[in-house]
């Protein structure tokens, strides 16, 4: 009798390990690993509405920016363009009456990209020091009109460096689309 009782004791022992063990593989470790999967995806969402609340505050500046980008935009029409490129590069040139532009020559057409927007690429040659180089380039980025120096080598033209030769390709802009999507 006693080993009868024995015996079933384990029976029930072995069942309820057994039982445990199904119950860690069935229902335990798959929750387990929902629940690290759930936490990562509301980390990932936390994330994504932080940055959201960020570009939330931050939509007027970036309003604001777009418009002035809008405004400084180049026309559609090539001659028109050239001729406010020609006259962005003659102000750069101006503001340091150092600088001698010696050669300035305009890609026949503009490049048209996919991605919304059109460039007239310049060459550009100019003579100075290197005070009135610095200042050029520094007037270029700093000016409102959509322009980007692609290229840019300097060269000594005399033994100890005091006239210097810049030579340049620079990209004007033109945005495809002349207002922004209303949301």
């Amino acid at each position: 009798m006693i080993n009868n009782n024995r015996q079933t004791q384990l029976k029930i022992i072995a069942g309820a390990l057994v039982g445990l063990l199904l119950m860690d593989r069935l229902v335990l470790t798959p929750a387990i690993q929902n629940w690290k999967e759930q936490s990562e995806r509301i980390g990932l969402l936390e994330t994504k509405v932080q940055h959201g609340r960020q570009v939330l505050e931050r939509a007027t500046t970036i309003r604001e920016h777009w418009s002035a980008m809008l405004h400084a935009n180049l026309p559609s029409d090539l001659s028109t363009a050239g001729n406010q490129a020609d006259k962005a590069v003659g102000r750069w040139a101006a503001a340091d009456n150092q600088v001698t532009l010696t050669s300035l020559v305009p890609q026949p057409q503009w490049q048209q990209h996919d991605e919304g927007f059109d460039t007239l690429e310049y060459r550009v040659t100019a003579n100075g020091n290197q005070a009135s180089l610095g200042r050029f380039i520094y007037e270029m980025e700093t000016d409102s009109i959509p322009v980007n120096l692609e290229e840019l080598e300097l060269s000594t033209r005399d033994p100890k460096g005091g006239l210097l030769t810049f030579t340049g390709r620079m990209t004007f802009l033109h945005l495809k689309e002349a207002t922004p999507k209303k949301p």
